[in-house]
């Protein structure tokens, strides 16, 4: 086998291990999100928010009267609830920078 071909095949095979590994990569961050997912409700109380975001009820509050905050359920006036896509949704968007 000449060297130009074994070469190309190593050159394969580097392209071939860079995917795997980039497959595994993404496969392992979707376990984290899900993993993540596992520890909220789909439905979360004010505090369980302030868990999920890992900040203090008083920031929270703050946000909320700044009208800067996820929005809200009310199912009535002392029931709200928030939903775990739209938190998700409403921190996504506070993103800045490149990654």
């Amino acid at each position: 086998m000449s060297t130009e071909t074994l070469n190309t095949k190593i050159d394969a095979l580097r392209e071939m291990s860079r995917q795997h590994e980039q497959m595994l990569n993404n496969a392992h961050h979707r376990i984290d999100e899900l993993e993540f997912r596992l520890n909220f409700p789909k439905l979360m109380t004010p505090r369980q928010v302030c868990d999920f975001l890992q900040i203090s009820e008083r920031q929270f509050y703050e946000w909320k009267r700044a009208g800067d905050s996820p929005p809200a359920i009310y199912w009535s006036e002392r029931t709200v609830r928030y939903d775990l896509d739209a938190v998700m949704a409403w921190a996504k968007q506070k993103e800045v920078g490149q990654a």
